[in-house]
């Protein structure tokens, strides 16, 4: 008997300073997005004001500004987000990494 093999979640990491409302609004665009792709994802929002320290595994992190260097996973920038320009494309980039 053949079974389908359970699909990992995906993790995908918010950070960014005292954009909170629109890091959360990413967040739920990212979800939606993933849920019409049939993609589980667990996206965690972290505010680097409160704390530089943050944990690995991510599949993506999307940066509210620059900070990351040498990650392991694709690190995207964000300010579409917060401009509100290309927030679509945005989104699809990220779960087109996701979807891989």
């Amino acid at each position: 008997m053949n079974s389908v093999p359970e699909k990992k979640t995906k993790k995908v990491l918010i950070a960014g300073g005292l954009c909170g409302a629109t890091m959360l609004m990413a967040a739920e665009k990212i979800e939606d997005a993933c849920w019409e792709r049939k993609i589980r994802v667990n996206v965690k929002v972290h505010d680097l004001w409160q704390s530089q320290t943050v944990s690995e595994g991510f599949d993506v992190i999307i940066e509210m500004f620059k900070f990351f260097q040498n990650e392991k996973c694709p690190v995207i920038d964000g300010k579409p987000f917060i401009i509100h320009r290309g927030e679509k494309e945005l989104v699809r980039e990220v779960v087109d990494i996701l979807s891989r």
